[in-house]
C-alpha cells in the first residue's frame, strides 16, 4: 500500500516534466515558424469552399469530406491505393474488382452481413449493393460511409463548427470508429486495396482522420502499420501528415509507440513525407529537449535515428547533426544514443565528422572504460585517421597497464595493438613488460587478452622481447584458466622453455 503513493508521487512528476517539455516545443515551434501542414490547411479551406459552392447552388448537405483523391482510376489504374499489379501481366488474369462486403458501424444492432440498400433510398450510409443487384453501379461514394451521428454533431474535423460540448460526442465517435476498423481489419484491408473506388475512397478517408487514435491504440497500430506498408506514397503521405500536425501529441506518441513510428519512417519514400517528420522533431534539438533525450529517453532517440537513417541527403538533417555533434560525448554513453552517433557518423560529410571523431579522440582514455563508449573510440581506432590516432595514442600513454586491467578498455588496448604503429606498439609492449607486477598482468582476468594479443600482431624483435619475459617468470601456473591463450599462443609460436 505504501508503494501506491510513491507511484502515484513519480507519475505525477514525470507529467509534469512533459508538460514542462511540452511548453519548450510550443516555444520552439514559434520559434522557428513551423506550419502543422500547408497541404492539409489547403484541404480543410478547399473543403469550405466546396461547401459553400453546394450551399449555394441548393445541394443537400454533406455530412462527409471530399474523397482523398480527387481523380478516378482508368483502366490502367485499377486500385486507388494499393500497389499496382506487375506490369507484364496480361489483363486477362487481373484479379476481378473485390465487392467487400457490407461494413455496419459499432452499436448497430443488425448484423452487418445483410446490410444493402434500396436503389431509391441512396446514401443513408450503408455498404454499396453487390453488383449483381440492380442499381448496383450507381452507388454515390459517401453510400460506403457508416451514419453520421445523430443531432447536429458532424464528422471529427469536417462540417459546420460544432457547439460547445460537442468535443465529448466526437472523442466517443473517434473511439467508435477506432473499435470499428480494428474489428473489421481484414475487410478493411480488402476494400482499401482491391476493393471498388468508392469503397476505397471510404475507408481512406476514415483511416486518414482517425490516425493519430489509431497509432495511439494497440490493435489500430497493427492496422495502421499495414495500411502504411502496403499502400501508394499518396495516402502514406496524409497519414504521416495526419500523425505529425500536432507536434505535442506527436512527441506523446513518440514515447509510447516508438516502434510503430520508427516503422511509418522507414516506409516514408517521398521527401515530402520526411519533411513532415523533420518539420515535427526539428523542436526537439533545442538544448532543454535534447538533454531529456539523451539522458533519459531511448523511445525518442530511436526515432531520430530512423529519420537519420532515411534521409536523402546530408543537408536534410543538417540540424540533427550540429545538435548530436554538440552533444556527442553525452550520446556515446547512452545505448541508443551511441547507436544514434554511429548513424550520424554513416551521413555526415566529412568536416562534421572529423569534428565528433575529433571531440571522441580527446576524451578516449574515459570513454575508453566505460560501457558503450569503448565502442566508439574502438570505431575512431578503425577508421586509422593519423591525427585521431595520435590524439588516441598521447591520451593512452601511461595509461596502458591501467587500461589492460580494465574489462571494457581492455577491447580498445587490443584495438590499439591492431591499428598502431611499430613505435606505438613497441609503447605499449614496454609499458607492459616494465610493470613492477608484470607477473599479475600475465594472470589477470583481462590483461591476459592484451598480451596475447600482442604476441599475435607484434613483429618478430619486439613478440620475443616479450616471450622472454612472460618465460623467465618464475612460479607461473600454465594451467591458469587465465594463462592457458597465452601459453598456446606461445607454443604456436614455437616457444619453449
Amino acid at each position: 500500500m505504501a508503494s501506491e503513493p510513491a507511484a502515484e508521487a513519480e507519475e505525477r512528476r514525470l507529467c509534469e516534466e512533459d508538460e514542462l517539455l511540452f511548453e519548450d516545443i510550443a516555444r520552439e515551434v514559434a520559434r522557428l515558424g513551423l506550419r502543422d501542414f500547408p497541404e492539409v490547411d489547403a484541404e480543410e479551406e478547399g473543403r469550405q469552399v466546396e461547401e459553400e459552392d453546394a450551399a449555394a447552388a441548393g445541394a443537400p448537405n454533406r455530412l462527409l469530406p471530399p474523397p482523398v483523391l480527387l481523380h478516378r482510376p482508368t483502366g490502367q489504374q485499377l486500385f486507388l491505393y494499393g500497389p499496382p499489379p506487375p506490369p507484364l501481366l496480361p489483363p486477362r488474369m487481373l484479379p476481378p474488382p473485390f465487392s467487400p462486403p457490407a461494413l455496419g458501424m459499432p452499436g448497430d444492432h443488425k448484423p452487418p452481413d445483410g446490410w444493402c440498400f434500396a436503389v431509391d433510398n441512396p446514401g443513408r450510409g450503408y455498404a454499396p449493393a453487390p453488383e449483381s443487384s440492380h442499381g448496383g453501379g450507381s452507388v454515390p461514394p459517401g453510400a460506403a460511409w457508416p451514419r453520421a451521428p445523430p443531432g447536429d454533431a458532424a464528422w471529427p474535423g469536417h462540417g459546420p463548427r460544432a457547439p460547445p460540448g460537442a468535443a465529448a460526442a466526437n472523442t466517443q465517435l473517434a473511439e467508435a470508429c477506432v473499435q470499428y476498423l480494428c474489428r473489421n481489419e481484414e475487410q478493411v484491408l480488402d476494400a482499401l486495396f482491391q476493393g471498388r473506388p468508392e469503397a476505397a475512397d471510404a475507408n481512406a478517408r476514415l483511416i486518414v482522420t482517425h490516425a493519430v487514435p489509431l497509432l495511439e491504440s494497440s490493435q489500430g497500430a497493427r492496422l495502421l502499420g499495414r495500411v502504411i506498408d502496403g499502400c501508394n506514397d499518396g495516402l502514406r503521405h496524409l497519414i504521416v501528415a495526419r500523425i505529425t500536425r500536432d507536434a505535442k501529441r506527436f512527441f506523446r506518441i513518440c514515447g509510447a509507440r516508438s516502434d510503430e513510428v520508427v516503422g511509418m519512417i522507414r516506409s516514408c519514400r517521398s521527401e515530402r513525407s520526411l519533411q513532415l517528420v523533420r518539420n515535427a522533431i526539428t523542436p526537439w534539438m533545442a538544448p532543454s529537449i535534447m538533454h531529456r533525450l539523451v539522458t533519459s529517453d531511448s523511445n525518442r532517440l530511436k526515432v531520430v535515428q530512423a529519420f537519420v537513417q532515411c534521409v536523402p541527403d546530408p543537408y536534410f538533417a543538417e540540424f540533427i547533426f550540429d545538435a548530436i555533434a554538440k552533444n556527442c560525448l553525452a550520446l556515446v554513453i547512452h545505448p541508443h544514443g551511441l547507436s544514434l552517433l554511429q548513424s550520424c557518423l554513416e551521413h555526415v560529410e566529412w568536416t562534421a565528422k572529423d569534428n565528433i571523431l575529433s571531440t571522441v579522440a580527446r576524451c578516449s582514455c574515459d570513454l575508453a572504460q566505460h560501457r558503450f563508449g569503448n565502442y566508439i573510440v574502438q570505431d575512431v581506432l578503425k577508421q586509422r585517421d593519423p591525427s585521431h590516432l595520435e590524439i588516441i595514442a598521447s591520451r593512452f600513454r601511461h595509461n596502458y597497464v591501467k587500461l589492460s586491467r580494465q574489462r571494457y578498455s581492455s577491447n580498445v588496448v587490443e584495438t590499439c595493438l591492431e591499428v598502431f604503429d611499430d613505435r606505438e606498439r613497441f609503447a605499449i609492449v614496454e609499458e607492459l613488460v616494465w610493470f613492477p607486477r608484470f607477473r599479475d598482468l600475465v594472470t589477470d582476468e583481462f590483461a591476459n587478452y592484451v598480451i596475447s594479443k600482442a604476441l599475435r600482431t607484434c613483429k618478430a624483435t619486439l613478440r620475443h622481447r616479450l616471450a622472454t619475459a612472460i618465460l623467465s617468470l618464475p612460479h607461473v601456473n600454465r594451467r591458469h584458466p587465465h594463462c592457458l591463450r597465452m601459453f598456446n599462443t606461445l607454443s604456436l609460436l614455437g616457444y619453449r622453455d
